[in-house]
């Protein structure tokens, strides 16, 4: 008898998460266990009804009325470590070479772009064997990004979630972000620092602005 596979789904749109349980139960042995549409509740159902594989949305908030940037690149090192046998895709409509690079070197199994029908059409599948294979799957276009050379800095996870957080809230305070990271002020001054060297600038604001002209954050949440 084969064995059945439990997904956890995070995506803030309702429609989009019910058209991702169907896409995944089209395959008889992978069943959609909870939807969450804010990280708030991802740990909750994981604590009461764990599962095999979640997929996330790195652009989802962690709670109502929040406006960081791609909030999830904190809490994926988090999950992994609270849940080592859970694996971690990320499904997303964001393809720039910078993002997909840090959350690669996180360890997750996947990134799927939303703009990959195959893989949209295919996600029992290819969730099915993430699971009983052991295997990592990566849409086309991202996969050649982890490959090719690419003219942009190569920031760390943590340095990306750095620059989207002063991106998204310009006003906040090094000692706002160093609690939202959970981080001492002086280690965030750090990352601040490398972050400047590696964009050629010299303070905060410059950072955010240079990111912006070359992709590294988008304007807004798409």
């Amino acid at each position: 008898m084969s064995k059945t596979i439990t997904v956890g789904i995070l995506d803030d749109h309702p429609a989009i998460a019910d058209g991702y349980k169907t896409k995944i139960e089209l395959h008889p042995d992978v069943k959609v266990s909870w939807i969450a549409h804010f990280y708030q509740d991802v740990e909750p159902f994981l604590q009461d009804n764990p599962v095999d594989a979640i997929i996330l949305d790195i652009q989802v908030y962690n709670a109502p009325g929040d406006v960081e940037l791609y909030p999830i690149l904190h809490a994926i090192p988090e999950l992994q470590e609270r849940y080592p046998q859970t694996k971690t895709v990320i499904i997303s409509m964001l393809n720039r070479p910078a993002i997909i690079k840090a959350i690669y070197k996180l360890g997750v199994c996947g990134y799927i772009l939303k703009s990959d029908n195959y893989s949209y059409e295919n996600l029992g599948e290819i969730l099915w064997d993430m699971v009983m294979r052991d295997q990592s799957y990566f849409s086309p276009e991202a996969a050649q990004f982890l490959t090719e050379k690419s003219s942009t800095p190569d920031l760390t996870a943590r340095q990306q979630e750095v620059l989207s957080m002063m991106a998204s809230n310009p006003g906040i305070s090094y000692q706002e972000m160093a609690d939202k990271l959970f981080i001492s002020v002086n280690t965030l001054r750090n990352h601040v620092a490398v972050l400047c060297k590696k964009l050629g600038v010299n303070n905060r604001t410059s950072a955010v602005t240079r990111a912006r002209q070359i992709g590294l954050v988008a304007d807004e949440l798409l």
